[in-house]
């Protein structure tokens, strides 16, 4: 219909047109601003998270022991966190495993450098961060 039709009672009473059509398209942008509001906050989490650890290396000391370097970001400062790293041998077994602790005055802003030594009971072949609190 042309608008000009909508907009003067007397041609929508010849037409019959019994009211303005209502707009409903504010719900869809609040929907969508919702949808949209959530995806950046899941983003910004998930690209941000609290711990974050990356390995550096690691190197076979012995056949008892194995030393990996990592490196870990933590976004409070002033709580205490632990990483467990674990070593594996050749058929990807755990052969050990130590926690790290790292008290809140020992955690700097930005990337903290680590060096664990891990003893194991077998040798080990390679050895990675099993996780981060």
């Amino acid at each position: 219909m042309h608008p000009k039709v909508l907009a003067n009672p007397a041609l929508r009473q010849r037409y019959g047109i019994k009211e303005l059509p209502k707009n409903r398209n504010w719900l869809l942008g609040v929907l969508i601003a919702v949808v949209a509001t959530w995806f950046a906050w899941s983003g910004y989490n998930a690209a941000n998270p609290a711990v974050r650890s990356e390995l550096v290396s690691f190197e076979v000391i012995d056949e008892q022991s194995i030393s990996i370097t990592y490196k870990i970001s933590v976004r409070d400062l002033s709580a205490d966190h632990n990483c467990a790293v674990v070593a594996r041998d050749i058929d990807k077994n755990v052969v050990g495993e130590v926690t790290d602790l790292m008290p809140a005055d020992s955690l700097m802003v930005g990337a903290n450098l680590r060096t664990v030594a891990i003893p194991t009971r077998l040798p080990a072949v390679n050895a990675g961060i099993s996780s981060c609190q």
